[in-house]
Formats: structure tokens, C-alpha cells, sequence
């Protein structure tokens, strides 16, 4: 499942919920609907415009920073390292509903104005310190590996063949050699492989023990997490693995940390110290009814703690580390500053640097 940083809201269901947990409601000066990425601070948002551009706020100033056609629909993507910053642009949005249709894919730096096409396709996310960045072809079914100090260092990884244009595979890198990605057979059967780009050798690291199932990938630090969830008519249950190192990672290092029946819905967001996603509290099989709320996982004990209480659950969005909930037409903030609708902006930190001895 892709991590997207973008608002688009969704009246999911029409019945009032009351929550006991008290969550605070995403704030900016802008329609919500029209954001598309707020830095923690607040001091920097990107917003689309009927016109098809994509602006900059920053400072009382606004800049078109890309220009596209009216219908065109913005993802912006960033990492924890907040140096480089992927804009995937769709043109013809809710027009060409073509599930295999190629997206130009833009790179600049954090929170900047100048953006540089780097390839076609979907899904791109950046690693390693944002030094790389890896976007999926569905046409091709390819993942594309790139390094963005050099144009030379590209590198393709073909996905297995399957006539499912649904497909997204996760891709996380563990060092400049080493792509783990998920895929799925022809019969429904997921599987976590990874990719020497020296040596060109590829590696099976889990395979689903059955069907109907998917798999995410997420990873903070040094540590990376695994999570397999049922689709909502196989009832598999819920597995996920998490792999820590100190020094280097290792392919066999996965070790189980949560394994249950439930059918929870994943969407996992790795953070410090434990991994955010989407359970299922409740469900009755018979009405095919279930409630979900946002949890972490803590890596250190297992031990999951419930952080909403909106019983309708579907999504999480991780955006400069804040972590969100689309909720019908609201935004609500589980972790991370909630935003602002005053004009007066929070001064950056000014406090000297001590120099390192």
C-alpha cells in the first residue's frame, strides 16, 4: 500500500461518531482538500489550484512552482531526511481512469521551487538519506531504481508476470546494493524478495503460507517492518515482522512481533520506536461489519495501544512527520503538530549550535 502525502477527504459513512479520545483537527489557512504536503513547522505548504499548478506558500508569498493542465492531481513525497522531495503529477484526473497510465515524476530539494522531471510511472519514494529514489511502471510492471547524484546509476527490476493491474509493490532499500520489494503470483501468493543491484542476483526472503494476502514494507532508522493482511473476504489473520540492526542488516533477520486472527487493514507507518497502522477491533462476518481504529505496535515489548476512537478507520498518512487521519471531512492528528489558521507563523529555532569537540 503506497504512502501518499496528500488530503483528499472522503464521507465514508453518514452516521455522527463520538469519540472519547480527544484527537486534534488538522488546522491550515488553505482548503484542506487543496493541500497537498505542510512541513512540521507549518511555515511551508503546497496546495494545487483549479488551474492545474502546483503553489508554494511560504513566508505570506505564493509561487507556482509546476505548471500542469486543469484536471491534473498532485502527489507529493518526502522522507524522514527532508532533503529531496518526489512530486508524482496525473494528468486527466477522474478523465482517463487507465489503472496502468505513466505519471511524470519530479525531484527537488525539500520544501524548494525547482523541479526536475527524472522518470514516468507511480509510487515513487526515496531512500537512503534521499540519495535514491524507486518509482513502479505498471505497464512495464518494472521498479526503477535510481541514484540522484548520477543519471548513470539507473537500475530496473522486473516484477513476476500477473495480470493484475491493482498491483502496487512496497519498495524499501537497505544500502546502496540491497532492494527488498514485495510481489504477488498469478495464484494470490505474496512474497518479500530482495535484489542485489552488484550482483544482480535476487532472493526470496518470505513467501505467504497462503493466499489472499498482502504484503507492506516500511522502514525507519534501523529497523524495517514486514506486514502481511488479509483482504477483507479471505480472513487470513495479520502477521508482522520487524528486522533491527546495529551495524548491518541482515536478509534473515526478520523475527516475528504481532501475529493474530484479525483481519486488521494495515497501512503501516514505521516510526520511532514502534509502527503505526490500522486494526481491526471488532468485526462481525455475518453483516460484514467491523470497527477500525488507528494503533502502535512498540517494537521494544509488542504491546498495542489504541490511539482513536472514530470506530470507521481507514487510512493513515504520514506527512513530515506528523501522522493523519482522513476522516469524512475532517483531518485528525494522531501524532505531530496539528497546524495553524493564524496568520502569525512560529519563528524558527534559533538556538546556537554547540560545535562538536
Amino acid at each position: 500500500m503506497r504512502y501518499i502525502n496528500y488530503l483528499i477527504f472522503f464521507s465514508l459513512v453518514s452516521i455522527p461518531t463520538y469519540a472519547r479520545i480527544d484527537l486534534p483537527r488538522f488546522a491550515a489557512k488553505q482548503a484542506l482538500e487543496n493541500i497537498r504536503f505542510v512541513s512540521q513547522d507549518g511555515r511551508f505548504t503546497y496546495t494545487q489550484k483549479r488551474s492545474g499548478a502546483l503553489t508554494l506558500s511560504t513566508s505570506f508569498k505564493s509561487n507556482d512552482v509546476i505548471e500542469s493542465s486543469p484536471g491534473s492531481n498532485y502527489y507529493v513525497t518526502a522522507s524522514s531526511a527532508r532533503k529531496k522531495m518526489l512530486i508524482e503529477i496525473e494528468t486527466a484526473w477522474h478523465q482517463v481512469l487507465d489503472l496502468t497510465k505513466l505519471n511524470d515524476i519530479h525531484v527537488g530539494t525539500f520544501n524548494g521551487t525547482q523541479f526536475a522531471l527524472i522518470g514516468k510511472g507511480r509510487a515513487p519514494r526515496l531512500h537512503l538519506d534521499d540519495e535514491w529514489a524507486t518509482w513502479y511502471d505498471p505497464k512495464e510492471k518494472v521498479i526503477h531504481v535510481h541514484f540522484l547524484k548520477s543519471s548513470e546509476r539507473h537500475h530496473v527490476i522486473r516484477l513476476g508476470k500477473k495480470h493484475n493491474p491493482f498491483y502496487t509493490p512496497d519498495v524499501i532499500m537497505l544500502n546502496p546494493e540491497t532492494v527488498l520489494y514485495t510481489d504477488i503470483n498469478d495464484k494470490g501468493f505474496a512474497a518479500l524478495l530482495a535484489w542485489n543491484l552488484v550482483e544482480k542476483r535476487l532472493t526470496v526472503i518470505r513467501k505467504a503460507e497462503q493466499n489472499g494476502t498482502r504484503m507492506e514494507l516500511c522502514r525507519r532508522g534501523n529497523y524495517a517492518a514486514l506486514g502481511e493482511f488479509s483482504y477483507d473476504d479471505a480472513n487470513r489473520g495479520t502477521h508482522v515482522q520487524v528486522m533491527a540492526w546495529k551495524n548491518n542488516p541482515s536478509l534473515a533477520g526478520f523475527t516475528t512481533l504481532y501475529r493474530v486472527s484479525d483481519n486488521d487493514i494495515g497501512n503501516m507507518i514505521c516510526a520511532d520506536g514502534k509502527i503505526w497502522f490500522v486494526k481491526t477491533m471488532s468485526e462481525d462476518r455475518k453483516l460484514n461489519t467491523k470497527v477500525t481504529e488507528a494503533v502502535t505496535l512498540e517494537l521494544a515489548t509488542g504491546k498495542i495501544t489504541q490511539k482513536s476512537e472514530l470506530e470507521r478507520v481507514t487510512q493513515l498518512i504520514e506527512m513530515d512527520g506528523r501522522v493523519l487521519i482522513p476522516f469524512r471531512e475532517e483531518t485528525f492528528v494522531l501524532e505531530g503538530n496539528p497546524g495553524s489558521k493564524a496568520d502569525i507563523l512560529k519563528q524558527p529555532d534559533r538556538t546556537p549550535i554547540k560545535a562538536t569537540p
